[in-house]
């Protein structure tokens, strides 16, 4: 007989090797690698949703201690349809628990069935799970930029590259580590069920004879069933990404606020507030309310003339919130302290108020009341 016949006979021979496995200790087996894979499921699945729903007031807390801008709450309502997506489809695809006597066949067809709902919401991760916060995120991220243009437009945009590339990185490494574990272990699970589930096919109804199941080719003949219960390395990853990423959005939020308040100009003003009664302004000192006559020896009219000219619209916010490059660009470059003319306003009561402080908090509270009054404005 030549090699090749004999290399045929050796392969129609294993081909029809049959193994034969005690109905109760496989139906058991098949049985504690389901219960296995079904409490690891449950467990990450509602552990997301848990961490979801915690994620909601942890999100309005560090928005009030930032007081970042209207977009940060955007990612709000993406928490809400993770934790509502995963309890849907949860409920959608549930499996109810088998019977004692149930045959090993439904047994299988179960888990079966269990394992590819696992495939594709693993594989579907980026349209469900990665997609809406990264879109959320992105979008306050552009906004915290937008808002931060007195850092100029170059730093503000390496800002947002540096954030918004520390998210993509994150998201994709989980991303990546989902499909990984698509192909090592959810699909070789799968393709092992199927073989078994072929095998008792064959055998008719699958419950075998004298409680013996004789298994063609069954791989399981020399390994037992793999229960393909990991530990949740997703939740912990996606934890950690998200809480770096939330400490860089905080950073930034805070950089790009104090940049503002004390931009490279070294913005100061000798008010602690200013409001306008038409074009003549009101400046509070201390806690007292005057309207401005003069600024060292400059008339106020003169200083809101030239600010008109200048700046157009935003006179009224040059004047408020960038006296020093105001009064510089006038040839009349200010001090660390001012003299001012006031005139009360309950009398026509006149002083002249000699070495009034300019400081950065004074600017900084005008800054911080002229955001109040934009988003009051923005309110509908």
């Amino acid at each position: 007989m030549a090699p090749d016949e004999f290399q045929q006979a050796w392969q129609a021979q294993a081909s029809q090797t049959r193994v034969t496995i005690d109905a109760d200790l496989l139906r058991q087996e098949v049985r504690r690698d389901q219960q296995a894979f079904r409490t690891m499921i449950l467990y990450r699945d509602y552990g997301e949703v848990g961490v979801a729903l915690l994620l909601i007031p942890i999100w309005f807390i560090l928005g009030a201690v930032t007081k970042s801008p209207w977009t940060w709450y955007l990612t709000v309502p993406v928490l809400i349809w993770m934790a509502g997506f995963m309890l849907v489809y949860r409920r959608r695809h549930r499996q109810e628990p088998g019977e004692p006597d149930e045959p090993l066949l439904q047994c299988v067809q179960r888990s079966l069935s269990e394992v590819e709902d696992q495939i594709w919401l693993l594989r579907n991760i980026f349209w469900w799970y990665l997609l809406p916060p990264s879109v959320t995120i992105l979008i306050f991220f552009a906004h915290v930029c937008w808002l931060s243009s007195a850092l100029g437009w170059l730093l503000s945009l390496i800002f947002f590259l540096i954030l918004a590339g520390s998210l993509v990185g994150v998201y994709s490494w989980i991303y990546f580590l989902n499909q990984r574990a698509v192909q090592l272990q959810l699909i070789p699970k799968r393709q092992e069920l199927l073989t078994l589930q072929a095998s008792l096919q064959d055998e008719g109804t699958g419950a075998g004879t004298q409680d013996q199941i004789a298994l063609p080719g069954l791989p399981f003949s020399k390994q037992e069933l793999s229960t393909s219960c990991h530990s949740p390395v997703r939740i912990i990853l996606g934890l950690i990404g998200l809480f770096i990423i939330m400490l860089l959005v905080v950073y930034f939020v805070e950089t790009a606020r104090n940049s503002k308040d004390k931009p490279a100009h070294g913005q100061k003003s000798p008010f602690a507030a200013v409001r306008w009664q038409d074009s003549q302004p009101e400046v509070k000192l201390v806690k007292e309310w005057y309207q401005l006559i003069s600024l060292n020896g400059i008339p106020a009219a003169e200083i809101v003339e030239f600010s008109k000219q200048t700046y157009g619209d935003k006179w009224q916010k040059r004047f408020e919130e960038d006296l020093v490059e105001l009064l510089t660009r006038m040839g009349h470059p200010p001090a660390d302290s001012v003299t001012l003319e006031v005139q009360s306003l309950d009398s026509a009561e006149k002083k002249t108020l000699k070495e009034v402080p300019m400081t950065y908090e004074n600017r900084r509270a005008i800054r911080n009341a002229a955001r109040e009054r934009e988003r009051e404005e923005g309110k509908p």
